[in-house]
C-alpha cells in the first residue's frame, strides 16, 4: 500500500467532517424554524483493498464516507401564538398542502397558515391546506380531500320558530282567578307570566308573552290555563293593545298537576300557535308547538327554569375556530356555528424516506412508501391544538458538543495529511 493513499484517507475525513458541520450548522441556523426537524450525518467505513488473501485481517480501510443524513421526526414543544388559525399535531401525521398551480402535494408539521383573500386556508406560500369538507348545512362530511375554503364574509340563513320549551314552576299557593281571563287585563287575570322570543321565516324577533292563571276548582286544586299574546303593534293590527296568539283552555291543552305537583297533562308537545297572526312586517306566523313537560306545581315562588326554541336570526361569520379533532367551525354573530372542513393527516410506511423541499415541506418518494391519509384522532394520527405551533426540535446544547467532537476530527484527519505529507518530505529527502 502506498504511503500516498494517506493522503486519500485523510481527504476523505475532511469531505465527511466538513458535510457533517454542514448538517450542524444547518441544524443550528433552523433552531426557531417552525416545525423543523434536525439531521443528524451517518458515517461509513471505506474498503480499500485486500493486502493478500481474504482474510479479514489483510484488508485495510480507504477512509470514510456519509452513509446518510437522517431526520430526526421526534415531536418538538408547542408555543402558543393565540393565533387561531395556527395548529400544531399532538403525535403522528403531516398536514398535507397542494400547490394548486401544479397540483402536487407536500407533507409538514409546520401549521402556520391564515385564510387568504379568496378564503383558502394556506401556508404562508400560499399553498393550499387539505380536508374534509362538510355539506352546506355543516352536518355531513364528504370524504374525499379537498382544498379547505372558508367564506368569512358569509351569513347564514334564519330559521323560523316551529318548537318551543317552557320549563318553570307555578306556584301552588297562590290565589285562584275567577271570572275567566281577560286579555285587555293579562296582568290583573292571572298568577304568573314570561316572555318568550320566536323569529319568523325573515329572521325577525317577535316577542311572545305567555300568561298562567290558576283556575284550579273544588275537588281538583292543580288546574291551569295558559294564554300567550302579542303586542298590537308587531302585528298587521297595530294598536297599543294585545292579540291572543295562542291558549290553552281546552283539555289536553290546559295544565294538569297530580298530588305531588308534576305536570300529568299535556304530556306531549301542543299547538302554540292556535290563532292566526299577520306581522307587522306582513309575514304570517309559522305553525309551531310549545312544550311544557318538566313544569312543575309546588309551594313556591313562581318561576322560569328553562326556555328554549329553535328559530334563530341570520348572523355574520365572526370568527373561525378549530377543535382538537381538526374541525373548522364558523361562528356566526346570532350564536350559531356551522362546521365547514376537517383537517386531513398524512403518515408513512417510512418516514425517514421523504425528500426534504424546503420551507419545512416534504414530499414523498418511492422510499418513503405512499401516504395513509386520515382524520386528526383516527387511525392513529395525533391530535389538534389551535392556537399552538410546534416549535423546532433542534437540541442546541448537543449540537454545540457534535460541533466540537466534528471539529476534532476535522482537525485529526488534517493532522494526518500533514504528517504524510512530512513522511513524503523524509522519502524524498534521501540521499
Amino acid at each position: 500500500m502506498s504511503i500516498t493513499s494517506s493522503f486519500y484517507t485523510g481527504l476523505s475525513g475532511l469531505n465527511t467532517h466538513g458535510t457533517a458541520m454542514g448538517v450542524v450548522g444547518d441544524n443550528i441556523s433552523n433552531i426557531n424554524t417552525t416545525g423543523y426537524k434536525n439531521s443528524s450525518p451517518q458515517f461509513e467505513d471505506i474498503l480499500g483493498l485486500s493486502l493478500s488473501g481474504v482474510q479479514g485481517a489483510n484488508q485495510t480501510g480507504a477512509g470514510t464516507n456519509v452513509q446518510s443524513i437522517d431526520v430526526n421526526y421526534i415531536q418538538g414543544t408547542f408555543e402558543t401564538t393565540e393565533v387561531p388559525t395556527d395548529v400544531a399535531i399532538n403525535g403522528r401525521g403531516f398536514f398535507v398542502v397542494k400547490d394548486s398551480s401544479t397540483n402536487e402535494q407536500f407533507y409538514t408539521r409546520a401549521g402556520h397558515y391564515h385564510f387568504d383573500n379568496q378564503g383558502y386556508y394556506v401556508n404562508a406560500e400560499g399553498k393550499r391546506v387539505q380536508g374534509y369538507l362538510y355539506d352546506n348545512a355543516g352536518a355531513t362530511l364528504i370524504e374525499s380531500l379537498a382544498d379547505i375554503q372558508a367564506n368569512q364574509n358569509s351569513m347564514i340563513a334564519p330559521q323560523v320558530t316551529t318548537t318551543a320549551e317552557m320549563v318553570l314552576n307555578l306556584d301552588s299557593t297562590t290565589s285562584v282567578i275567577d271570572g275567566g281571563w281577560d286579555i285587555d287585563d293579562p296582568s290583573g287575570t292571572s298568577n304568573f307570566s314570561s316572555p318568550i322570543t320566536i323569529y319568523d321565516t325573515l329572521g325577525q324577533a317577535h316577542v311572545i308573552q305567555v300568561y298562567f292563571t290558576n283556575i284550579s276548582t273544588g275537588a281538583d286544586p292543580r288546574t291551569w290555563e295558559w294564554h300567550a299574546v302579542i303586542a298590537d303593534s308587531d302585528t298587521d293590527a297595530g294598536g297599543t293593545g294585545y292579540t291572543l296568539f295562542g291558549e290553552g283552555e281546552a283539555a289536553g291543552t290546559i295544565l294538569e298537576f297530580d298530588p305531588d305537583g308534576l305536570l300529568d297533562s299535556p304530556d306531549v308537545a301542543i299547538d302554540f300557535l292556535t290563532e292566526a297572526i299577520t306581522y307587522a312586517n306582513g309575514v304570517d306566523a309559522t305553525d309551531s308547538t310549545i312544550d311544557f313537560r318538566g313544569t312543575t306545581q309546588y309551594g313556591s315562588v313562581s318561576a322560569m327554569q328553562s326556555i328554549n326554541q329553535n328559530g334563530y336570526a341570520p348572523g355574520s361569520a365572526s370568527a373561525i375556530a378549530i377543535d382538537d379533532q381538526g374541525n373548522l367551525t364558523a361562528n356566526y354573530t346570532n350564536g350559531q356555528v356551522k362546521k365547514i372542513a376537517r383537517l386531513a393527516l398524512a403518515n408513512f410506511p417510512n418516514i425517514n424516506g421523504l425528500a426534504r423541499r424546503g420551507g419545512t415541506l416534504c414530499s414523498e418518494t418511492v422510499s418513503s412508501g405512499q401516504p395513509l391519509i386520515n382524520k386528526p384522532g383516527v387511525g392513529g394520527m395525533g391530535s389538534i391544538s389551535s392556537s399552538m405551533l410546534e416549535e423546532s426540535n433542534v437540541d442546541l446544547a448537543g449540537e454545540i458538543i457534535k460541533m466540537i467532537i466534528i471539529q476534532r476530527g476535522y482537525e485529526a484527519n488534517s493532522k494526518v495529511i500533514s504528517t504524510t505529507d512530512a513522511m513524503m518530505n523524509t522519502l524524498i529527502n534521501i540521499r
